[in-house]
Formats: structure tokens, C-alpha cells, sequence
């Protein structure tokens, strides 16, 4: 067998293999601590799936509102098929809650606080539980615009973030790179160590997994923190 080939084939063999021990890694994660809400018809159904398995791996469930979802994963559970006692029990064990692409009359009953539907109910109990609350658009948020209607949406959207709601962005593709990681694996190290920034970003209180620290110390790699500046 030609040198070459041999040398690519050992390292899609090798690539393989990270691949799925960073998988189980993170199959070690309880989906249920982090829910999905799917609210309304997913507009940029690759770019939410990509960035949910960057930042979670398989450690997600995606719970769809709608009749149809267009969220291609598997584990997607539809609202209809719980009662609203599952849902608020799923709700109240989750550690993480994402509400993804929501219409903006949800944004401004969040916004004032009012739980008169059921997702407002569970958004406005995971807010004053003070849970890791998510709020993920397929739009960026404006800039205050006085008297049109976008200056409704950016002041529902500034008072969720003085509630700790996090928001962003998912739809550009480059999204998962943005934000940084709530778990770090091994594999996620040696990735990095083959990139020329050799950086990772992870979100304050990231699960880093023993054998990734010990990659970091070897690897040169380095982790960073959202907010942090790495200085050169």
C-alpha cells in the first residue's frame, strides 16, 4: 500500500476514534438538565442543530410546541405528547433552558413578566428559579429604533438580559464558534492543538473533563473563558 494512503487511513482511523470517545464522553451528560423549547417553526434548522451539538454534544432534548419540527435529531419530544405537569416537571429539573426562535409577542409577555400561555409559564419559572436561561434568535437583536416596532423588541429583549437571560444569535453558521463550550473533552484539545489559535473558548463553569486537563498541560492549548481576553 502506497506510504501516503496508509498514513491517511490511520489518521480517519484515528479521528474516528475521538470522535466517538468524545461522544461518549458526553453521553455521560444528563439531557434532561438541558431542555430546547421550540416555540415557533425553526428558521435555520443546520445552524441551531450545529450549534447545540457544539455546545452540548447528545446532551440535550429538544422539545418542539409545533405540529412539525425541523430540527433534524431524533430526540426531539413533542409538547402535545406531555401533560403540562411533565413539561413543568422536566422544566423544574433542568439546570439549562433554551427557548429558540420565539415570535415577538412571546419576547414581550417574557419581558413583563407574564405567564398567561404555557411556554411563557415555564420561561417565566425558569427565569425566577434562577435557572441557565437561553434565549436563542434567528435574528440579531436591534438597536433601539423610537417609534417603530423594533424599538418594542429591543426593549423586551435589553430587559431579559438584566433578568441573566442569555441571548444570542444562532443563526450565522460560524454561531458554535462564538459561544464558547459547557464541556471540554480531550478530543475538543487535541482538536484544537492541530488549529492555528490553539484556543478554546468554554463558558464560565464548563465541565472540563480530567483527561482534558491533562491535554491542556501538555498541548499548549490554550482555554479561554467568554468575557476573558487572551493576551499575546
Amino acid at each position: 500500500m502506497d506510504h501516503d494512503l496508509l498514513h491517511k487511513l490511520i489518521e480517519a482511523i484515528v479521528a474516528e476514534v475521538v470522535r466517538r470517545v468524545a461522544a461518549l464522553e458526553r453521553q455521560k451528560q444528563h439531557p434532561e438538565q438541558v431542555l430546547v423549547l421550540l416555540a415557533a417553526p425553526v428558521a435555520y434548522p443546520a445552524e441551531l442543530l450545529k450549534l447545540l451539538q457544539k455546545q452540548f454534544g447528545v446532551g440535550y432534548t429538544p422539545i418542539c410546541f409545533t405540529e412539525k419540527c425541523e430540527l433534524q435529531d431524533e430526540t426531539v419530544t413533542y409538547a402535545a405528547q406531555l401533560s403540562e405537569r411533565e413539561l413543568l416537571d422536566r422544566v423544574t429539573r433542568a439546570k439549562t433552558v433554551i427557548l429558540v426562535g420565539p415570535r415577538l409577542e412571546l419576547l414581550g409577555q417574557l419581558s413583563r413578566g407574564e405567564d398567561r400561555d404555557l411556554i411563557s409559564y415555564l420561561m417565566v419559572r425558569s427565569i425566577l428559579w434562577k435557572k441557565d436561561v437561553r434565549l436563542y434568535l434567528d435574528f440579531d437583536p436591534p438597536r433601539f429604533k423610537r417609534n417603530t416596532f423594533l424599538e418594542g423588541v429591543a426593549s423586551a429583549i435589553d430587559t431579559l438580559r438584566q433578568m441573566d437571560v442569555s441571548v444570542c444569535p444562532y443563526y450565522t453558521a460560524d454561531a458554535a464558534e462564538q459561544l464558547g463550550a459547557t464541556l471540554v473533552t480531550e478530543a475538543d484539545v487535541l482538536a484544537a492543538a492541530e488549529r492555528k489559535d490553539k484556543t478554546i473558548c468554554a463558558r464560565v463553569g464548563a465541565i472540563i473533563t480530567p483527561a482534558a486537563r491533562d491535554a491542556l498541560l501538555t498541548s499548549g492549548v490554550i482555554l479561554q473563558y467568554e468575557g476573558e481576553v487572551v493576551c499575546s
